[in-house]
């Protein structure tokens, strides 16, 4: 296996966070920066049109399990990102550098090495210099994006309308399951990111 899966793109990247003497660590501002992200709509990682999962963590130090294990330590923490999205990584840093360079560069520039985002390559380069080869990546799916969102916005509503169906009776259900074909079929594809959509809000 590697980092491809059929046209899925799996990424695993460490960044090293800068360690220097300051008022306020960046490995402290990163962790605000961090909880303060948008996780929905408008999201970095949304706005690309590409991503179908995204997850940003830091990893302090490896964990001791006690002996007969050797403790060990890491030099700095890292700032992980794992990834799977649609495409190429060229794709994706292309879309970064379009519509997220801003708040792509407000968590990255806490690490060594950024050097910038307002250009596709500058973006691409400091990926590729911080990524890991990903040895088994699956995905449970053989749709892009927006046929994986149109997928689950359909699944939200159809487990919606089977639990409004308890206790109807047949007229009742055929009525229940026309009305969601209806709804299915004139609804707009979900946008990425949004989790709870205005149709969903209306079954």
């Amino acid at each position: 296996m590697s980092n491809r899966y059929d046209s899925f793109y799996g990424y695993t990247g460490l960044f090293p966070i800068i360690d220097d003497l300051q008022a306020e660590s960046h490995l402290d501002i990163l962790r605000e920066v961090l909880m303060s992200l948008p996780d929905g709509r408008g999201s970095l990682f949304s706005r690309t049109g590409l991503v179908h999962g995204a997850r940003l963590f830091i990893i302090d130090d490896p964990v001791y399990n006690g002996r007969p294990s050797r403790e060990e330590h890491f030099a700095y923490a890292y700032l992980a990102l794992s990834i799977t999205f649609d495409g190429e990584l060229e794709a994706l840093a292309e879309r970064i550098a379009a519509v997220g360079a801003e708040a792509f560069t407000s968590v990255f520039s806490h690490c060594y090495g950024f050097g910038g985002a307002s250009s596709a390559g500058a973006v691409l380069s400091y990926l590729k210099a911080c990524q890991i080869e990903t040895t088994f990546l699956y995905v449970d799916s053989d749709v892009d994006l927006p046929g994986t969102l149109s997928a689950l916005a359909a699944q939200r509503r159809i487990a919606d309308m089977i639990e409004r169906a308890q206790g109807c009776g047949p007229a009742e259900r055929k009525a229940l399951v026309r009305d969601l074909a209806e709804r299915l079929q004139l609804s707009p594809a979900p946008e990425p990111g949004d989790f709870v959509t205005s149709n969903d809000r209306d079954l």
